[in-house]
């Protein structure tokens, strides 16, 4: 199975993965054929990709978590921030509701802190399929999952990835005090609702001071998931040097999940483009240990990824190098003279070949 664009899919495409709605349960069923009206629903419903088998790639990949426990999680951030966004229309609100779904979100996410401190070598390859309408409650989940990958590599203890992950999972929660005009637009933004979005770090953070029931060292980084290693970014009231671990933490994990998102305003970044990005900003925007340790555990090219290489030769990933992740074994579909083929070229012996891009079709 291999990740398209929903415009690229034809009726000839089969849906390899399921698809969850926000209570875990199966949306469409894999095996579903990707028919017009079914694709013009999911643009609608606000997907942009989807997994689909093909004949290239005939391996399956897992998720680092059950599907249906990410969708479930996705639920309870939805939830929450409903009811932040109606305490901010009611500021003299006491509702107890945000508690009550706090403590069913935190039982979710204990799971996914247990499957993922199980494990004992991580290796993200799938990559997350986000609606243009859920991006802030999928975009939560997908930091919290890299940011237990980072902690888990750094060696953080059970108790702090417990700590860091609802850490990750309530970064953005200020971003309900923005105006959804804003948060929606299909356009570039404009210089004065940049600056209203960066008001999401303050706000969320003293929101979350409200609630005697969250940790300090889970609502800081709320307030400081923007500031960078150059102490740049915001709010310009935090310096870096003073910021906490989870924070530093949170800060790469958040970078990376939007610049490889579709956005109403952009397209995603290529995962091989944003790891380079990260490890050049070692040292200038993030802490130069964190974005080593980072892209340690992400693979841009996973088994099944069909890439073109540098001397126009388009092939299939058949198998990974341990983590030389730019290097892996490709099973050649068509040749550099544009002929059918079937040779296999592992690039980790070849020197003279690299991996130009991904592509979606041949």
């Amino acid at each position: 199975m291999r990740v398209i664009d929903l415009y690229h899919a034809t009726e000839d495409h089969i849906l390899a993965l399921p698809i969850f709605n926000e209570n875990g349960k199966i949306l469409l069923s894999n095996g579903v054929s990707l028919r017009p009206s079914l694709i013009a629903r999911l643009i609608d419903m606000g997907y942009s990709r989807v997994y689909i088998k093909d004949e290239y790639s005939q391996q399956d990949i897992e998720d680092i978590i059950k599907p249906e426990v990410r969708q479930k999680a996705i639920g309870h951030v939805r939830r929450l921030a409903s009811i932040v966004r109606e305490e901010g229309k009611n500021p003299n609100s006491t509702s107890s509701e945000f508690t009550k779904d706090l403590n069913m979100a935190k039982a979710t996410i204990s799971t996914i802190v247990d499957e993922i401190f199980a494990k004992n070598d991580i290796v993200l390859e799938l990559l997350d399929l986000k609606t243009v309408e859920g991006y802030i409650y999928e975009h939560s989940i997908n930091v919290m999952i890299h940011s237990l990958v980072l902690g888990t590599t750094l060696g953080l203890n059970k108790q702090d990835l417990d700590k860091l992950a609802l850490a990750a999972a309530l970064h953005d929660i200020g971003m309900m005090f923005v105006p959804e005009d804003i948060l929606k637009k299909r356009s570039p933004l404009t210089e004065k609702e940049f600056k209203e979005i960066e008001t999401h770090a303050v706000k969320g953070y003293e929101f979350l001071k409200t609630k005697q029931d969250i940790n300090p060292t889970i609502r800081i980084p709320a307030l400081q998931h923007h500031k960078r290693y150059d102490n740049s970014g915001y709010p310009d009231t935090v310096d870096y040097k003073d910021t906490h671990l989870f924070s530093r933490i949170i800060a790469v994990a958040d970078t990376f999940d939007a610049m490889t998102s579709h956005r109403p305003y952009r397209k995603a970044e290529p995962v091989s483009e944003v790891l380079e990005y990260i490890m050049g900003s070692g040292g200038t925007l993030f802490h130069p240990t964190l974005t080593k340790a980072f892209i340690l555990n992400i693979n841009p090219y996973p088994v099944n990824t069909l890439v073109k290489l540098s001397d126009g030769s388009i092939g299939v990933v058949v198998k990974v190098n341990g983590r030389f992740f730019s290097r892996p074994v490709i099973r050649l579909i068509i040749d550099k003279d544009r002929k059918n083929t079937s040779n296999t070229v592992d690039l980790l012996e070849n020197k003279t070949l690299v991996i130009k891009e991904m592509i979606s079709s041949i």
